[in-house]
């Protein structure tokens, strides 16, 4: 994170999380070891809780220093210089430690939660702290009762309290602040001449019996709740993540149901339509006065009708169809050359029949995929083609920045990206070859299915230029035929 961020999260007291922060934290959160939870959680109530706390704990460290300071300079029992070493170490202690949890809270929380030396770094600290205020009690508490040794006392009270408070979000932490504070404490309290093993134990025990009440009867209280944030914020990222899903779902879902509506629209108007055509057809000898009727013209009227509504419903249950049909890909090496001859040849009747020269460019290429699922992308765009085109259609396939562009491009009325997967226009000069418009549909679902991205580019009356991209993963080395 760049520092202008981090001062910013810093300064705004860390309320503002990214949604996406909050779903990787959480995803690294749910799988981590649960004992960091004791060290120092990195979800958003317990993190928010933990920096609440922080100020209070900042604040009692710079009142103790300064009461510590008061009481020592009146006393006068440490020398100038000691004083002035001590005083300049409170300063660095406290700088360094603030600069330690500027870095650990100015970074998000995923990047915390993913990195154990940051994780770590609190705890880094607050051990410097509970080293400044061990060396504290060995410098000001003697052997006598005096001001000083009372204002440690009182102080180091007044910041096992305040402790506390950091309790709820790290135990481990405020153990480690308050223990060896107390430990060097008691040991300089042992040797000293006012306070009798005795005196020592009653304290001991009724401090010990003040930080156990607080602890258990307040801290562990504000933890549990704590904990249940937690887990409720863990849980509101799952549901957030499967809503996620529903809506990227049902986006799908409706966007289906959107192009199947339209196309079983389209479907009804081009299914009347030729009924029409056939009821015209068969009834124009009744409707007619003419004594001369050209039967065998009639005749073939009526079969092409027939034949067009025949190839338009079997479109349109192949398209009902597909859904069931496509199954995961199976891929293997495929040589592309194979598939252009295979094209080739199963066009070759079709192409002829209809005045249309289909040429396909010779290739070194191969790929990795599944060979049936490729045929029939290029099936339907050839079928397209040849359909529509006043010339030609052409085959290619060819090397574009590492990635594999198959390519057929037809010299037809052209048509738009925008329209690639709608029903296909009717051209002018041929009235009747108006399609349907599957085969295209078909393409879209099978490029998804493979992972390959179609492109086109065309201009009405100057014809289309289908691209299926081929992407490098997929792309093998050329081969020599």
């Amino acid at each position: 994170m760049n520092t202008t961020a981090g001062q910013s999260r810093w300064a705004r007291g860390f309320k503002g999380y990214s949604s996406e922060e909050q779903v990787r934290t959480a995803g690294l959160t749910r799988r981590e070891d649960p004992r960091w939870r004791w060290v120092l959680p990195v979800t958003r109530s317990t993190r928010d809780f933990f920096i609440e706390q922080m100020p209070a704990l900042v604040t009692t460290y710079c009142i103790a220093v300064a009461l510590i300071f008061v009481a020592a300079t009146m006393d006068r029992l440490v020398s100038r210089w000691l004083m002035s070493a001590w005083l300049l170490e409170s300063v660095l202690s406290i700088a360094a430690r603030l600069l330690i949890l500027r870095r650990v809270f100015g970074a998000s929380t995923a990047e915390v939660a993913s990195r154990p030396t940051l994780r770590l770094l609190p705890l880094l600290a607050i051990v410097l702290a509970a080293i400044h205020w061990s060396w504290t009690a060995t410098l000001f508490i003697g052997p006598d009762l005096n001001l000083t040794t009372v204002v440690v006392l009182l102080t180091y009270v007044m910041l096992s309290v305040a402790c506390l408070g950091l309790a709820p979000a790290s135990p481990v932490i405020c153990a480690a602040y308050v223990v060896p504070m107390w430990i060097a404490t008691g040991w300089m309290l042992q040797s000293s001449n006012w306070a009798s093993t005795g005196v020592l134990v009653v304290l001991v025990a009724a401090f010990g019996g003040v930080m156990w009440s607080a602890f258990y009867i307040v801290v562990s209280g504000v933890r549990r709740y704590l904990v249940r944030s937690d887990e409720v914020d863990l849980l509101m990222n799952k549901l957030r993540d499967r809503n996620a899903e529903v809506e990227e779902l049902r986006n799908v879902a409706a966007a289906d149901l959107e192009m199947r509506s339209a196309v079983f629209a389209s479907a009804s108007h081009d299914l009347r339509q030729r009924i029409h055509a056939i009821k015209l057809i068969a009834h124009s000898p009744l409707a007619s006065s003419a004594v001369f009727i050209d039967r065998p013209r009639l005749m073939r009227r009526l079969t092409a009708a027939i034949e067009d509504l025949e190839a338009f419903v079997t479109d349109v249950l192949h398209f009902v169809r597909f859904d069931s049909e496509v199954k995961p890909p199976k891929e293997q090496k495929v040589l592309l050359q194979d598939v252009l001859q295979r094209i080739e040849v199963q066009f070759e009747e079709e192409a002829a029949s209809r005045q249309v020269q289909l040429r396909t460019r010779v290739t070194h290429l191969a790929v990795r995929t599944d060979p049936v699922m490729l045929t029939r992308i290029v099936d339907n765009l050839v079928s397209n083609g040849i359909k529509f085109t006043r010339g030609g259609v052409l085959v290619s396939a060819r090397r574009r920045d590492e990635d594999v562009h198959l390519e057929v491009w037809d010299q037809g009325p052209g048509i738009s990206s925008e329209r690639l997967f709608t029903r296909a226009p009717a051209a002018a000069w041929a009235p009747s070859r108006d399609g349907f418009g599957l085969g295209l549909l078909i393409v879209r679902r099978l490029s998804d299915a493979l992972g390959y991205q179609v492109d086109v580019h065309g201009r009405p009356g100057h014809g289309t230029r289908v691209r299926v991209v081929i992407p490098a993963s997929d792309a093998i080395e050329e081969t020599e035929r």
